[in-house]
Order: structure tokens, then C-alpha cells, then sequence
């Protein structure tokens, strides 16, 4: 093989990469958007569940009530969420045996993985990176997935719902939990989203 063959190949792999790499970039962006806009659908349906046995319970009707959807005793709205967005991923990605597994047992497993996050750092006088809460959470709940990366994506969606704040120092990240954060302010802000999409 000559030189300018040796090139030309390398030229050929090098383009066919940067096009998978772009195609699967963009593939990733689309299910996150679609999982963004189940999760803000769900909120909706939950709070509109509430509100609707709310109006139920004043009117007195208790012989036609609708059972609430099945889920687990202790299960929250952001279990909920967190559920479906898990199977959303598991019907729409190719999944390794644990993250599938993963994906189908991790809502049964206590409360949500946003609220136990949160709840940690409440408790901390610092900030924590994803790592510091990922060994707490993982000691604290064994047999549950709990890993950095699953930290850090959660970390991240309460930083995008004004519940914990996010600071960078060189390449570290460093998250802390806001003290008049609360989970019910952001329903609104979830519903305008499902609203819009």
C-alpha cells in the first residue's frame, strides 16, 4: 500500500467516524428531548390526578373515585418521572444486560434518587461532588444502582429545577443544596413545558 493510499484510507475512516460520531451525538439529543418532554407530561397528568381528587374529594363523591396509578407505597412524583424516563431510554437505546436490568427494578427500590440526593446535601455544611454522594448513597442503599454517572445526571436535573446550585472549580464540580428549595414550586414551571411541547 502506498503512501497516498495509506492517507486516503485513513481519510475515508476518519470522515465515516466524525459522521457516526455526529449521528449518534444527535440521536443522544433527540431521546434526551423526548425523555424531557415525557417527564414534563407525566408532571402534568400527576398534578392534574391530584387536583382532579382534590375537586372529587369536595364534591364528596366517593362512589365513583378512581384508584390512583399503581406504584409502590412511598413512591413520589419524581420516582414517577424517573420511572418513565428509564423505560423511555431502555425502548428507544441499546442497552447493556445491567443497564437494563437497571432500568426495570430501579423504581422499585425506595425513594427517588432526586429526593435522596437532595436530602443528603441538605444535611451537608459543604459542597459534594458526584463521587462524595454517589459512595454515600451506594453505603447507605445497598442493591440499589447507585454510580457516579447516575449521580451526576440527577445532580444536574435538580440544578435545572433551581433545587441544588453547582459550582466549578478547575475541572471538579461541586454541588450544594438550595435551603428554600422546594419540590411542589416547580409544577408550575413543569406544566408550561408540557404545555408548550
Amino acid at each position: 500500500m502506498t503512501v497516498q493510499e495509506n492517507t486516503t484510507l485513513k481519510a475515508a475512516y476518519a470522515g465515516k467516524v466524525a459522521a457516526d460520531l455526529a449521528e449518534n451525538t444527535a440521536e443522544q439529543d433527540r431521546i434526551r428531548a423526548e425523555i424531557e418532554t415525557l417527564q414534563a407530561q407525566l408532571a402534568t397528568l400527576e398534578t392534574d390526578h391530584a387536583l382532579l381528587e382534590n375537586v372529587s374529594a369536595a364534591l364528596g363523591d366517593t362512589t365513583g373515585a378512581v384508584p390512583a396509578p399503581r406504584r409502590p407505597a412511598k413512591k413520589t412524583a419524581a420516582v414517577a418521572k424517573e420511572a418513565a424516563a428509564k423505560k423511555a431510554a431502555a425502548k428507544k437505546t441499546v442497552a447493556t444486560t445491567g443497564g437494563a436490568k437497571a432500568a426495570k427494578t430501579g423504581a422499585d427500590k425506595g425513594p427517588a434518587l432526586t429526593e435522596l440526593i437532595h436530602t443528603h446535601l441538605s444535611s451537608q455544611s459543604e459542597p459534594r461532588t458526584a463521587r462524595e454522594i454517589a459512595k454515600v448513597l451506594a453505603d447507605a442503599n445497598p442493591g440499589r444502582n447507585v454510580n457516579d454517572n447516575l449521580v451526576r445526571t440527577t445532580a444536574e436535573r435538580l440544578v435545572a429545577r433551581s433545587r441544588v446550585d453547582r459550582v466549578k472549580q478547575g475541572s471538579t464540580v461541586y454541588y450544594t443544596a438550595k435551603a428554600d428549595a422546594a419540590p411542589a414550586a416547580f409544577e408550575p414551571a413543569e406544566k408550561a413545558t408540557a404545555a408548550a411541547s
